[in-house]
C-alpha cells in the first residue's frame, strides 16, 4: 500500500505562501521551507517538486485565497459592483495599514517588482492578478456610467489602468519604511480621486 501523506498539503501551502510573502522568492531558501512549514525536504520535493515550483503553486494559492476575498465585492455577479465598491476595495487597504501585516504588501505585487521578468509562468501569475483587476475596475466603472454616478465622458480604460496602477503604487508605498499614516493619505487621495470623475 501506498503511504499516506503525513501533512496537509493546504495547510503545507499556506505557511510556505506566508515565508514567501514575509521574505520573497530570493531570501527565502529550501531550508527555511522545511524549517517552517516542518515538512520534511524529500516530501516537498516528491508533492510540490523544487523551489521554483513550490513558489509557483504559493502563488496560485494567494490568488485563490487572499486576492478572492478581497476582489470578492468587485467580482460579485449580484448586485453588480459599482463606484461604492471600487472605493470600498482601496478603503479595506486602509483598514489592513493599522495591522502589523501591512508591511508584508502583497504577495504579486512583492513578486511584480522582485522576480525576474524572463520567468514566464510566474510574468503569468502576476499579469492573471493585474488582469483580474482591470476586469473588475472596468466592469464597475461601466455600470456606475450607466447608473450616473460618473460623467458620462469618463473615459473608462484611462481610468482602468491608472486604478491597477494605484494598487501597484499602494501596495509597494506599504512595504516602504513610510509611515502607515503617509501610506493611508496616500490611498484616501486615490479614493477623493473616484469623486471627480
Amino acid at each position: 500500500m501506498p503511504r499516506h501523506k503525513e501533512f496537509d498539503p493546504e495547510t503545507c501551502l499556506d505557511q510556505v505562501m506566508c515565508l514567501f510573502w514575509q521574505k520573497g522568492y530570493q531570501d527565502t531558501s529550501m531550508a527555511d521551507l522545511v524549517e517552517h512549514s516542518g515538512v520534511q525536504r524529500y516530501s516537498l520535493y516528491k508533492t510540490f517538486g523544487g523551489k521554483q515550483e513550490l513558489f509557483q503553486r504559493a502563488l496560485d494559492w494567494y490568488l485563490s485565497t487572499v486576492i478572492a476575498q478581497h476582489l470578492a465585492m468587485l467580482e460579485r455577479n449580484k448586485p453588480e459592483p459599482s463606484l461604492m465598491e471600487i472605493k470600498q476595495f482601496f478603503e479595506q487597504f486602509i483598514e489592513h495599514l493599522d495591522h502589523s501585516s501591512s508591511s508584508l504588501s502583497c504577495l504579486i505585487c512583492n513578486t511584480a517588482v522582485e522576480f525576474p521578468s524572463h520567468d514566464k509562468t510566474v510574468v503569468s501569475k502576476v499579469q492573471q492578478y493585474f488582469e483580474r483587476l482591470r476586469r473588475s475596475f472596468a466592469r464597475a466603472l461601466n455600470r456606475a456610467r450607466q447608473n450616473g454616478e460618473i460623467a458620462e465622458n469618463t473615459d473608462i480604460p484611462q481610468v482602468t489602468e491608472l486604478l491597477v496602477g494605484s494598487v501597484l503604487g499602494m501596495t509597494t508605498y506599504a512595504r516602504s519604511p513610510a509611515p502607515r499614516k503617509n501610506v493611508q493619505a496616500y490611498v484616501r487621495g486615490i479614493i477623493k480621486m473616484l469623486e471627480y470623475l
